[in-house]
């Protein structure tokens, strides 16, 4: 008579028991099923539980919009300013001419438009980022009305206004101001902007302007070996940009060559001429 052996039993899911685990998450190693397990943008096939991939020492992602959610930006601190050099002028033309209904002082109280929304938008009131996008519009049509002579300057005037409100409104940084909701792939390109690997970017800055200065090709050689040591694909989180960090390392070599074996040989036959 033979005796089966009895099979290992199954690691069930740590959440829900009642299914079958599939892995276990690469941080506390407890088992998870298919619905438990999360994947961090940026952290390759690496699977967590979803409490791990919340943690801000797990999910960088999410320590970046911590960092700085309801936290103002330079946006905001540009509006604050510029509302207030607002007050300031109006305030001084006021005092020069006057609370008369006159011509000028209509004029000058135009500029009193923008106030209202550059003092909601510093105070992180979300209306505040789309009145943004028509107040320069605004502006222009009733300064055009006071004045319509200056219309078409006025308009013109408008448009890089626009153009400066349309930035705003999609900066990811100026969104998490407002404590607006951002999907993964925009933080990953906000942290890649300002905390993967900077030195890779100053290489090619330097790289690129050593070939106009090329008293610059050392630093942007010294900068762009110091980016390539720091490039770590596996890091947590990951450090990349070695294609810049390569690019302004040959740039701050060809830079000089450039200069010595071309532009001087041509500059001197110009001089000689």
């Amino acid at each position: 008579m033979s005796l089966e052996e009895p099979l290992p039993p199954r690691g069930r899911c740590a959440v829900h028991p009642d299914l079958p685990a599939g892995g276990t998450c690469s941080r506390c190693g407890s088992f998870i099923c298919a619905d438990c397990a999360t994947s961090v943008a940026g952290l390759g096939a690496r699977l967590y539980c979803r409490a791990c991939a919340a943690r801000p020492d797990v999910n960088y992602l999410e320590a970046l919009r911590q960092r700085y959610e309801g936290r103002r930006d330079g946006w905001a601190w540009v509006m604050g300013g510029v509302t207030l050099l607002l007050c300031v002028g109006v305030a001084a033309a006021l005092a020069r001419w006057g609370l008369r209904a006159t011509r000028q002082s209509l004029f000058t109280g135009v500029l009193l438009l923008p106030v209202p929304v550059g003092v909601a938008f510093f105070l992180g009131q979300r209306w505040a980022r789309h009145a943004l996008l028509a107040t320069p519009l605004v502006t222009a049509v009733v300064a055009g009305v006071l004045a319509p002579d200056g219309r078409f300057l006025f308009f013109l005037c408008a448009i890089p206004g626009v153009l400066t409100a349309l930035r705003i409104h999609r900066d990811v940084r100026n969104q998490l101001f407002f404590r607006l909701p951002v999907p993964p792939g925009m933080l990953k390109v906000l942290w890649n902007e300002r905390f993967n690997n900077p030195m890779a970017r100053q290489a090619s800055r330097l790289g690129f302007s050593a070939l106009f200065m090329p008293l610059l090709a050392p630093v942007a050689v010294i900068c762009g070996v110091v980016a390539l040591t720091r490039v770590d694909p596996k890091a947590l989180p990951p450090i990349g940009r070695r294609g810049q960090a390569i690019a302004g390392l040959v740039l701050g070599l060809v830079g000089p060559l450039l200069w010595w074996f071309v532009l001087l040989p041509w500059l001197s036959d110009r001089l000689h001429s």
